[in-house]
């Protein structure tokens, strides 16, 4: 009997103690099951996983296309600069380029576009690029005092300082067989001055032409200044722009400025300074980006030229006391002599047309530079076609 109660007791303890290996009831609050907690497990790492696929491809994406820029960037710098263009730094946004900076001359800019725009991988070019301004170099710095030539009938004097003796001498002996009597006292040597080699003989010729023109006149020489001024008083207004006419063809393929101080018995005063200002930015703001043009290689002007000018025309009418510089030039295709000769035919016709619808002729002063000054570099057809222009100049002369 005992026997069977031990048993009982140890069948009831075993019915009694938990099953270890499985859970028993329903969990506690905020707990959660075993087989929810695998799964959530599963999920985390999935979502890890996809998340550093995509950061990696992003950096993939991101380390490929700079690759690709710096190899654009490197390509194009090299090549420029082997061509000596150094001044400019290439930025590549995928295959967007810019390049910045400063070029020689205007031409390269276009050759830099070109050039860019060719290169493999190179969608679109732009370019951020401006003309180096040459540093100004002087022959010296010791300034000069401007040669200056009066005269009344044949007497002259002359003052100023040279560069050396044998200048001196030349300009002495020139205006001595050009005058009568001639007093050089003034006329010195100053060790250091710049050469005269670039402008004197035309100044000699400039002083020769005005005595031939007038008993009574002077002519200024400024090399510091890099200018030129005649000065006179004649009987006649057309007297006046036949004198002003010479002198401009004289200095026309000169590098110095020129200023006229020539005027007529009884003329009115000078235009205001303010008017000839505005005129002169009337006139450039309508032929701004415009050519007076004319049939290839002539003096006739095209319909499109006429039309530009009767605009001009307009402009003039305004102001009728500002005289105008009509002023031809071209660019450097065929020969000196003949580009000068071109550009004064070109003005001469200009000056015609302007006749032929009421302007007065003793108002304008013509003249034909040639190919003397350029607007820009002739390599290039663009910089040609800039270069065959006329300009109209209001002047301050009555």
């Amino acid at each position: 009997m005992a026997s069977n109660l031990s048993k009982r007791l140890r069948d009831l303890d075993k019915t009694s103690q938990p099953d270890r290996t499985r859970p028993s009831g329903n969990p506690m609050p905020g707990q959660r099951k075993e087989e929810d907690g695998r799964q959530m497990d599963t999920v985390v790492f999935v979502m890890l996983g996809l998340t550093i696929l995509m950061a990696l491809v992003v950096f993939a994406v991101i380390f490929g296309t700079r690759t690709i820029e710096i190899g654009l960037e490197t390509t194009i710098e090299e090549t420029l600069k082997a061509n000596d263009i150094t001044n400019i730094e290439v930025r590549a946004t995928g295959r967007d380029v810019l390049v910045v900076g400063e070029v020689n001359e205007e031409a390269q800019i276009q050759a830099v576009i070109d050039y860019v725009g060719s290169v493999e991988g190179v969608m679109h070019a732009e370019t951020n690029l401006r003309v180096k301004v040459p540093d100004r170099v002087f022959e010296t710095t010791t300034p000069s005092d401007p040669i200056v030539v009066t005269w009344n009938g044949s007497s002259a004097t002359v003052t100023g300082t040279t560069s050396t003796q044998e200048v001196l001498d030349a300009i002495a002996d020139s205006l001595a067989s050009e005058f009568g009597s001639l007093d050089a006292s003034g006329l010195s040597v100053r060790e250091g001055v710049a050469s005269e080699r670039d402008w004197l003989s035309t100044f000699l010729q400039l002083t020769s032409e005005m005595h031939d023109q007038t008993p009574v006149g002077s002519t200024f020489a400024s090399p510091d200044d890099r200018l030129f001024q005649v000065a006179a008083e004649f009987e006649t207004r057309a007297l006046r722009g036949d004198a002003r006419q010479a002198v401009q063809d004289i200095v026309s393929a000169a590098t110095f400025e020129f200023t006229s101080a020539l005027t007529y018995k009884d003329a009115p005063p000078p235009p205001r300074e303010e008017q000839v200002i505005e005129l002169q930015e009337n006139i450039d703001e309508l032929i701004e980006g415009k050519v007076v043009e004319f049939e290839t290689d002539s003096d006739v002007i095209t319909p499109v030229g006429q039309a530009l000018l009767d605009e001009i025309l307009e402009a003039l009418v305004k102001f009728p006391d500002v005289g105008i510089e009509i002023a031809g030039h071209t660019d450097d295709q065929g020969s000196d002599d003949y580009n000068l000769d071109l550009s004064r035919r070109r003005s001469d016709a200009v000056l015609a047309y302007l006749i032929s619808r009421g302007e007065s002729l003793d108002r304008f002063v013509v003249i034909g530079y040639g190919e003397a000054r350029p607007l820009v570099d002739n390599a290039t057809a663009e910089g040609r076609a800039r270069n065959r222009r006329i300009e109209f100049k209001a002047l301050l002369e009555a």
